[in-house]
């Protein structure tokens, strides 16, 4: 009787948990599309070093092992997309070309002591991730993932991104 109490306890609270866990897998897939997207209708101005592969990290392993999944066989400018998880270092972050600071990583992120980082998208999901030194930061509004972006930020890290992604999302100037 015991077991079958404590079963009924705890199913439900398993499902809910595979269900938040579901909807974070569903949002980062979502989130990886966009960064392809973005990649794919955005220049980095600055070619050099010749590049072998189009790389895109995040220190959250989680979130680069759905990314991987998504992107599989995916090229930009016929480069094949390469996900990493990396450590918060200069020398990590430099050999990105588009790096995803999750909420779960954006401290190490706050605590990290950079310079400037040329040639590096750089996207979150934080709430002053663009005033934090981002240039691209997700929200939610209405279920849906959308997404603001800082132009200026972008150039300033020898980016340029299409006109046409720019007005999908909400322009901000900093």
């Amino acid at each position: 009787m015991m077991k079958r109490v404590l079963f009924g306890l705890t199913l439900p609270l398993l499902l809910t948990t595979s269900q938040s866990v579901s909807a974070i897998e569903t949002e980062y897939a979502l989130k990886a599309g966009f960064l392809f997207n973005f990649a794919r209708y955005s220049e980095w101005t600055d070619t050099t070093p010749i590049l072998n592969d189009f790389v895109l990290c995040s220190p959250d392993s989680s979130f680069i092992e759905i990314a991987s999944t998504v992107l599989t066989n995916r090229e930009v400018n016929h480069l094949p997309i390469v996900t990493r998880t990396i450590s918060m270092t200069d020398a990590d972050i430099s050999q990105c070309q588009i790096l995803f600071i999750t909420s779960d990583t954006i401290t190490q992120w706050l605590n990290t002591p950079l310079g400037q980082i040329n040639n590096v998208m750089i996207v979150g999901e934080t709430e002053d991730f663009i005033a934090q030194g981002g240039q691209i930061r997700f929200f939610l509004s209405g279920g849906k993932v959308r997404f603001e972006v800082s132009p200026k930020r972008l150039t300033s890290a020898n980016i340029t991104m299409s006109s046409k992604v720019l007005r999908l999302g909400r322009v901000v100037e900093l």
